[in-house]
């Protein structure tokens, strides 16, 4: 390795050691490190400007690296860092640390992830939780300072979360409860547990308080403006192209995919629309088997499937557990969720949560209405599991550059599933026609998310206009839209990844299968063997 080489790995290594160290979340819930383990760090006025220092830094020190220098993967490197460094300067400039009052959902979630994993390490989850809990107080009160002007649909989502802490709460001290074995309800343990949750939920509320009482930024100032997202569409998905002809592919694909969804839906009768359908298939689809046997059955059926149609290559010495979602953690998880193992952790276990609320209901009218949530699950096993997000990431966490595995494009890992789906279709892992509507239905969305997200984010939409876009055009009711749009104003730029990651996929698959007779395996495999980097990226540095 040439000096220059050296001195951008001497970058990388300074760089995300001082972010581990300042960012225990990060350590703990991307990284798989022990060190952040139990910490909560800070989010005060501080710590922003500690980071925001950090990335100068960090940025100056790449301007002085000649590129020309570098190898093809660290090409790669040089751009996911650089795109990583402007979109968090990016927010620090517009102040954001001043306007998402985030400090709750911070602690809940790394509170979350040691419920989670108590599952199978209860003693180290139970030690781990305590601490979090005592030092939330601290914690909260401190971030609170840093709010200055909550913009309002954030402050909305911070009372949702807040209100919704309850819940985990409870979970954690039943917990809690169940980690103290056989020691007596008024033992000493049992009362600090119970002070250290009182705590908590008191700690919560008092951000709340402030943070409400805080003046209102201005309308819409979630919107990071046109050019930021120009900027995000080059670097974080790695498209040439303008908003304006975003906008038009999207207008496009709306069109053509909504006439492949009504002509597959015409096979059932011309007087039903999509949803009608879905809602029917959903009311008369009853479970053969326990919904867990089920998941467990369709997850091996699908991956099989794969396996035997050579469409990819499957890691050697990953874990995936199908496990029920614990009784406490049943208000807070979907119907199904994944967890996928850190970046660097040793046992790449991921866990496919599955959440029966049938359980939960005593009439089985009740029950079945629950199960029926999971109608379309084909979909589900093979977005979440294999070979979709699990096997994705597993083999992104195995690069042999340590520092990529912390880089995760959404343009990539979301583009990557929706490919996972159309590849069921395409290989006929599941020749049901109703999975082929619901596939359909569920692009269309995607599709519409282009348009939502551009124009949220560029001020044409207001969070009014942008959920009645999703009632209207996708069928959501209005809680659903809303919390759609809720996600959408904080993510700018990811919305939009979905649809075109998987367009991506798609004229990468029309150059190397179909220009150069590639197999699918040796595409796939290709498109993976890189990490979870933008596609065109791969395109440039990764073809001879």
């Amino acid at each position: 390795m040439n000096s220059t080489g050296k001195k951008f790995e001497g970058l990388l290594d300074r760089y995300f050691t001082q972010l581990f160290s300042d960012s225990p979340a990060f350590a703990t819930l991307t990284a798989g490190l022990p060190s952040g383990e139990g910490k909560l760090g800070s989010l005060s006025l501080a710590y922003h400007h500690r980071r925001a220092r950090s990335r100068q830094a960090a940025l100056r020190s790449l301007e002085s690296i000649s590129p020309r220098e570098l190898s093809t993967e660290q090409q790669l490197d040089r751009l996911a860092l650089r795109s990583h460094l402007l979109k968090e300067s990016e927010d620090y400039t517009r102040a954001r640390h001043s306007l998402e009052p985030s400090a709750p959902g911070h602690v809940l979630n790394l509170m979350l992830h040691e419920l989670m994993r108590g599952d199978d390490l209860p003693a180290r989850a139970g030690r781990n939780l305590r601490s979090l809990l005592a030092q939330t107080p601290d914690f909260l009160d401190e971030a609170s300072l840093a709010i200055l002007k909550p913009e309002r649909v954030w402050l909305n989502v911070m009372k949702q979360t807040v209100s919704g802490s309850a819940a985990l709460l409870e979970g954690a001290a039943a917990f809690l409860r169940n980690a103290n074995g056989s020691e007596p309800r008024h033992s000493a343990r049992h009362r600090q547990d119970a002070r250290l949750i009182a705590s908590a939920k008191k700690a919560l509320m008092r951000y709340q308080e402030r943070a409400a009482g805080r003046p209102l930024a201005p309308r819409g100032s979630f919107a990071v403006g046109a050019s930021v997202l120009q900027r995000r569409v080059r670097d974080e998905l790695g498209l040439d192209y303008t908003l304006g002809e975003i906008e038009s592919l999207a207008l496009a694909e709306v069109r053509r995919v909504r006439a492949l969804l009504t002509k597959a839906a015409a096979r059932f009768g011309r007087s039903q629309s999509p949803e009608k359908l879905i809602q029917t298939w959903r009311s008369q689809w009853r479970p053969a088997k326990p919904l867990l046997e089920l998941y467990r059955a369709e997850t091996d059926r699908v991956a099989q499937a794969f396996r035997s149609a050579r469409a990819v290559s499957f890691p050697k010495g990953d874990e995936l557990q199908v496990k029920p979602v614990p009784e406490f953690l049943r208000t807070l998880i979907p119907t199904a969720a994944y967890l996928q193992p850190g970046a660097f952790e040793k046992r790449q276990r991921g866990v496919f949560w599955v959440n029966d609320l049938s359980l939960t209901k005593t009439s089985p009218a009740e029950k079945l209405a629950e199960q029926q949530q999971h109608f379309g699950l084909s979909l589900t096993c093979a977005h979440e599991a294999y070979p979709g997000h699990h096997l994705q990431f597993v083999t992104a966490n195995r690069h042999p550059r340590k520092w990529r595995r912390l880089f995760a494009h959404a343009v990539f890992y979301e583009g990557w599933t929706l490919w996972c789906e159309q590849m069921m279709v395409d290989l006929k892992i599941d020749r049901s026609l109703a999975l082929h509507v619901q596939q359909l239905h569920d692009a269309l969305w995607r599709c519409h998310r282009i348009l939502v997200d551009l124009r949220l984010q560029t001020g044409r939409y207001n969070y009014e206009q942008a959920v009645r876009h999703l009632q209207q055009h996708i069928g959501f009711t209005q809680a659903r839209a809303q919390a759609d749009v809720n996600w959408y104003t904080a993510q700018a730029a990811v919305p939009m990844s979905y649809w075109l990651g998987r367009l991506e996929n798609e004229r990468l698959r029309q150059r190397l299968l179909v220009g150069r007779g590639w197999s699918l395996q040796k595409f796939n495999d290709w498109l993976l063997s890189f990490g979870t980097l933008p596609q065109s990226w791969l395109e440039k540095y990764g073809l001879d």
